[in-house]
């Protein structure tokens, strides 16, 4: 208890900052007299010059333009020659299918605000003549798909929604990942 007392006391805290001030200063000064880190001293002012020598460099406007121009130009010419999709995963050839009697196709592509592959182009396909079918919504008739080839018209219940055909492909590419596993 005491020896916290004395610690804290005014009179300490006074005398020993003026005591520490004092030694501070006599170092400084025998530091002064005697060369020491002489080196790292050289070498600031190396930096200092150096970088003097860069912000009074004489540069001329149409040089940064010519830059900026050129490092554009770099960056397009990368961009265009540089490859989509380097890394096509394995169930990128699954590319159709045939679902609720009807024959669907669709492409992979790869979504970048958070790389995932998803199903794009998703496209049911005319049972009569495996063309293209046109798709139609209405409130009154619900989703319903025609062929501009046949005429073919869906009727009700005869089709299934984009969405469960979507979930049905990605649950086939889950299943068969499950079966390439080894059982442990």
């Amino acid at each position: 208890m005491n020896k916290e007392k004395w610690t804290k006391s005014p009179w300490t805290i006074s005398i020993g900052s003026a005591l520490f001030s004092l030694l501070l200063t006599m170092g400084y000064d025998y530091s002064k007299e005697k060369p020491i880190l002489t080196t790292v001293w050289s070498i600031i002012k190396w930096i200092r010059n150096l970088l003097w020598t860069i912000i009074n460099f004489d540069l001329k406007v149409w040089w940064i333009i010519i830059a900026v121009a050129l490092f554009i130009l770099v960056i397009a010419i990368i961009d265009k020659f540089k490859k989509e999709e380097t890394f096509k995963p394995d169930f990128y050839s699954y590319r159709e299918g045939t679902f609720k009697r009807w024959k669907w196709t669709w492409t992979w592509k790869i979504r970048s605000s958070d790389n995932v592959w998803v199903i794009s182009n998703l496209e049911a396909h005319c049972p009569n003549c495996d063309t293209p079918m046109i798709e139609r919504s209405s409130i009154m008739y619900g989703l319903s798909f025609d062929c501009p080839r046949c005429e073919f018209q869906s009727k009700e219940g005869q089709c299934d929604e984009p969405h469960k055909i979507e979930r049905i492909i990605l649950d086939n590419i889950d299943r068969k990942r499950n079966e390439k596993k080894p059982s442990p």
